[in-house]
């Protein structure tokens, strides 16, 4: 069996040769599907280590493997592979792995915007609507909670940078909203996309660890100094702080 360390430095190795981020990705997943559960933690494990020693090839490999295990389809796999990694006493992995709410997710139902219908709009008109080019009409969808309604305006050509920003930024917002956004590899490779869901109090626990990683040391330092958000996510950024960037 290849040693971790060799393996995860030759597959950082591989993804630093591939010039567009997306498709990093997705040859990661590639790689992911022909690994062993335990394998694949030894890989996260050995580039979060990575990641904290400032080494850029792994920080960038660890972003690509929490982005392609973040896909549902993976979900098996993410959740085998953190059951290997709690079996291995890997507990970087299994904390940045591990499913996590968000403290201030509200058991309350957000409200559905207003579309002018005068009437109550189906989820199913809801989804059509975030199909839509109208930017007046996008500005409105933006504010829906439905994870199901942004995931199809994620994919719409018509939003923008801005648009996916202000959507994290949100407060109050469903976590499954902005677990959607980090699921989207076009949108979550964007730092400034990053940098808002990390900053957001709503933002699930395991999905703001997973991208602090990846921060400016600058803003990781103004995480840690903002009492709303959770004290483990604080604690990471500390350490992120003396970091120089990744990527």
């Amino acid at each position: 069996m290849e040693d971790p360390r060799t393996h995860a430095r030759r597959l950082a190795r591989r993804i630093a040769a591939i010039a567009d981020p997306p498709m990093r990705v997705r040859y990661v997943a590639n790689v992911l599907a022909r690994t062993d559960p335990g394998d694949v933690a030894d890989l996260v494990t050995v580039a979060v280590h990575g990641a904290e020693a400032r080494d850029g090839d792994l920080g960038a490999l660890l972003l690509a493997l929490c982005l392609a295990l973040a896909q549902p389809e993976r979900a098996e796999l993410r959740d085998a592979v953190v059951r290997e990694a709690v079996l291995r006493g890997m507990n970087d992995t299994v904390a940045l792995l591990s499913p996590r709410p968000s403290p201030k997710e509200t058991e309350e139902p957000l409200a559905v915007p207003d579309f002018g219908k005068g009437r109550a709009v189906t989820l199913g008109e809801r989804k059509s609507l975030a199909r839509r080019r109208d930017r007046d009409l996008l500005a409105r969808v933006l504010r829906d909670p439905h994870p199901d309604v942004i995931r199809i305006l994620l994919s719409n050509p018509a939003l923008t940078e801005e648009d996916v920003i202000r959507l994290c930024a949100q407060r109050p917002v469903s976590s499954e909203v902005l677990r959607e956004v980090f699921r989207t590899t076009k949108w979550v490779l964007r730092y400034r996309v990053r940098r808002a869901i990390v900053n957001n109090p709503f933002t699930p626990l395991d999905v703001a660890l997973q991208l602090a990683a990846h921060l400016h040391a600058q803003d990781a330092r103004e995480v840690m100094e903002a009492p709303e958000l959770p004290v483990a996510l604080r604690e990471a950024c500390a350490r992120v702080a003396g970091l120089q960037t990744l990527h």
